[in-house]
């Protein structure tokens, strides 16, 4: 089953502009990262937005899943 929090998003280092890509699982957790430049980054999820966007999106996808299994009985 496809778990939508390993899906990758990019951002820009505040100091060098590099891409630095990161998972929604990351933002949600509220990591710090590192960019290759040594600047750290720390992650916010607002009001845990991300994490419910996720939750729900799992479960839609879970639900899908049960629908197509279902439909082959």
């Amino acid at each position: 089953m496809i778990d939508i929090s390993k899906q990758t998003v990019g951002l820009k280092c505040p100091a060098c502009k590099r891409a630095i890509t990161v998972t929604l699982k990351q933002v949600a957790d509220e990591e710090e990262i590192k960019c290759t430049c040594g600047q750290k980054v720390q992650l916010q999820d607002s009001n845990g937005t991300n994490q419910r966007a996720i939750q729900k999106i799992n479960k839609s996808l879970t639900d899908l899943n049960n629908t197509f299994k279902k439909f082959g009985r």
